[in-house]
This record gives C-alpha cells, sequence and structure tokens, in this order.
C-alpha cells in the first residue's frame, strides 16, 4: 500500500472511531533540506492510536505548496 493510500485509510478509521488522532506538530515556515533542496515547509506530525490508548504509528507530513513538495514519512509502532 501506498503512503498517500495509508495515510487515506488512518483518517477513514479516524472517522469511523476506530482509531484516534493526537496531533503533535503543526508548524508553518519551517525550513526543510531534502537532497541538496531546500524547502520552507508546513511541518504536520500526528499520532495515532488505538481506542487502548496504543500507539500505532506517527505520520509526518512536510509540505511546501508554492514549490510542489510533500513528503510523508510513516513511523509505524508495533504493538
Amino acid at each position: 500500500m501506498n503512503k498517500i493510500k495509508f495515510v487515506e485509510n488512518l483518517e477513514k478509521n479516524v472517522l469511523d472511531k476506530k482509531i484516534k488522532k493526537i496531533n503533535i506538530r503543526h508548524s508553518f515556515n519551517i525550513g526543510v533540506l531534502d537532497s541538496n533542496q531546500n524547502y520552507i515547509c508546513t511541518v504536520i506530525i500526528d499520532l495515532y492510536k488505538d481506542l487502548d490508548n496504543n500507539d500505532l504509528c506517527k505520520i509526518e507530513h512536510n509540505i511546501d505548496k508554492q514549490r510542489n513538495y510533500h513528503t510523508i514519512d510513516i513511523e509505524d509502532y508495533t504493538i
């Protein structure tokens, strides 16, 4: 499953109240270096938990809309 579909599936489960989402960070104008390119990004980090409050995964988005740049980093936790 690709990263976009994975995140979409998480969001669907949040809407269906099968899991919880906790926003850890939502920051604007953060400098990000990727392959010797500098981007000024919005950084969003969300933690997804099951209903028993166990960590499932952490998702980090780095988004620079002016330069059409969006990365998704998934840190998956094993319960």
